[in-house]
């Protein structure tokens, strides 16, 4: 016994006629005869008397009828009941993100959802993209930002950015003057870099070294603006993505483009594979897609 049995039982009983109900509840007359069959042979008692035009209650029909209609009510309350509840978007996201983070696109992401769903709330966590991935395998996060394309096999994900790194440098340095700058060129400068928790740190060494060199490194950090200062002290060159360049004004310092080969900050969001998402990391995931295509249409009508 089921609320389908229930319901079409009591369906039948309101209308007294197996046609008309079957008609209100869009399903055949068979499917209803058989179903108040079954239900009759579970309980072992003749709930319809089908011998008279009308169909009639039999006296454990009516016992029956009145239980039915207030399970079949209670259902259906709490149906509504959990439907207003989820349809509110209460709960709380956990998101790890990296300092390299854009942080406008970001803020103004956060700032677009919270409006539109004041119910949720969003806990971030900084960390570098080693340990975002690490968290989020774990389950104490539920969704994570991070700078390379993700293993596809635990994760799954969406692209959020896709920027080419550019060369921080001294105003005082010879290659400042250049157009852009070739990876190799770079071969004895002092790197400033993200620490080895972030993927961009194995990124650039690796580009380094197919460029046939291993980079001096004199600092790790993962502070971009200690790493601004350092390079603005003429302390050595860093990379940075170029949309985190265009906010950089200071006379001591200057961008370049990065050539031959380029080096790409390509930032994903990401959750577990398999692993449930509450309804609210859902409805964020749902809303940062559309927030972010209608982000590149605007760009590209601009």
């Amino acid at each position: 016994m089921d609320i389908l049995h229930l319901r079409y039982f009591t369906e039948v009983a309101r209308q007294k006629n197996f046609s008309k109900a079957a008609q209100i509840i869009h399903v055949s007359q068979s499917a209803i005869s058989k179903i108040i069959k079954d239900l009759e042979t579970e309980l072992g008692v003749t709930l319809l008397n089908r011998n008279s035009k009308a169909v009639e209650l039999t006296d454990a029909g009516i016992i029956f009828f009145n239980q039915a209609q207030q399970v079949v009510s209670l259902f259906d309350s709490l149906t509504s009941e959990f439907e207003k509840e989820y349809k509110l978007a209460r709960g709380k996201i956990l998101i790890g993100l990296p300092p390299i983070t854009e942080a406008t696109v970001f803020a103004q992401l956060l700032g677009e959802f919270r409006k539109q769903y004041p119910q949720i709330d969003i806990e971030l966590y900084e960390h570098g993209s080693k340990k975002v991935e690490q968290k989020i395998r774990e389950g104490s996060l539920d969704i994570g930002i991070v700078c390379h394309i993700p293993d596809m096999t635990i994760y799954d994900s969406f692209a959020l950015s896709n920027d080419p790194l550019r060369v921080i440098i001294h105003t005082g340095h010879p290659l400042s003057r250049l157009k852009s700058i070739d990876l190799k060129s770079l071969a004895y400068e002092s790197f400033v870099i993200y620490r080895d928790d972030f993927s961009l740190h194995d990124e650039i060494i690796d580009k380094c070294k197919l460029a046939g060199f291993q980079p001096k490194i004199i600092f790790e950090t993962s502070q971009q603006e200690l790493m601004i200062q350092t390079v603005a002290a003429n302390l050595g060159i860093a990379f940075l993505p170029s949309r985190l360049c265009a906010d950089l004004h200071m006379n001591t310092i200057t961008t370049i483009p990065l050539v031959n080969p380029p080096i790409w900050h390509q930032m994903s969001v990401i959750w577990k594979k398999g692993r449930y998402l509450s309804h609210a990391a859902q409805l964020w995931l749902s809303f940062a897609r559309k927030y972010l295509f209608q982000e590149d249409t605007d760009e590209e009508l601009a």
